[in-house]
């Protein structure tokens, strides 16, 4: 992998591409790009050792990093960093984001938006209540018209830390949300790309090469694991069949030259 390779998160999500990185132990710099949005993750031998994005570093800017769904990806092989802000392998990484998007949604179902408003209810759930300070200050000033976005702005508090407040709040049952509905028409959903037959050409091929004359067999199961036929397979599934696969190769030497063949056709495709 000595060229720089690049290429799309949309085609090749994070982890599936940090895996392949350490799969063949390379050092450099990914540099992630979305929107106006840019961070870097930087592996050595494979090993992540350091992440940064929108000024935070190590775990909490690669769990930011990965909930990129889209963008670009650019490998700079040889790029190393002199900070170290990263110490866990990438499987801790993706069950600690794993657990803190679990969180978010939880607090999501709870408080779905900040432009929702808040109104007191008429009568307490319960016969007493204790509320502390800063929840005080917090129900005060909720008048039925005011958003949580602009109560947070005009109490000083920043959103993340208003929700938290509200989260519990709310679960007392001391007020209700009016959610503002947008204007906006909603859009069909997206008809999801299929692989495609040539993809499969060049995987069975690349198969073939690092399992031997069973490589539609051994194809055809991994895609029947997945629920999915050639037919059916959605092209941003690509990377989980191509890491099944993967782990099915014993053998150290054909399983990272397998990755790299497909990390390279995958960039093709996204190109």
């Amino acid at each position: 992998m000595a060229e720089g390779l690049s290429g799309s998160l949309a085609q090749i999500p994070l982890a599936d591409l940090l895996r392949m990185l350490g799969a063949g132990a390379q050092t450099g710099r990914l540099r992630l790009t979305s929107g106006l949005d840019v961070g870097d993750v930087f592996v050595d031998r494979g090993d992540i050792v350091h992440a940064e994005s929108d000024g935070t570093m190590g775990d909490s800017a690669f769990g930011r990093l990965l909930t990129w769904p889209n963008g670009t990806f650019m490998f700079e092989p040889g790029i190393t960093s002199i900070d170290r802000t990263i110490e866990k392998p990438l499987d801790v990484l993706m069950a600690e984001s794993a657990k803190a998007a679990s969180e978010r949604e939880a607090i999501r179902r709870v408080i779905p938006s900040t432009d929702a408003i808040p109104r007191l209810v008429r009568e307490l759930p319960m016969d007493a209540i204790t509320v502390e300070a800063g929840d005080w200050r917090i129900l005060a000033r909720m008048d039925g018209r005011t958003s949580i976005a602009n109560l947070a702005f005009e109490l000083g508090f920043e959103e993340p830390e208003m929700v938290r407040h509200l989260v519990r709040l709310k679960n007392a049952g001391l007020f209700e949300l009016e959610i503002v509905q947008s204007a906006a028409p909603a859009r069909e959903p997206a008809q999801r790309q299929l692989a495609g037959p040539q993809f499969f050409q060049a995987l069975i091929g690349a198969v073939a090469d690092a399992m031997g004359p069973l490589a539609e067999v051994i194809v055809d199961d991994a895609v029947e694991g997945m629920g999915f036929t050639r037919a059916t397979l959605p092209r941003d599934a690509v990377s989980s069949l191509c890491e099944r696969i993967a782990a099915e190769i014993r053998d150290d030497t054909h399983r990272i030259r397998f990755q790299q063949t497909i990390l390279s056709m995958l960039r093709s495709r996204a190109a």
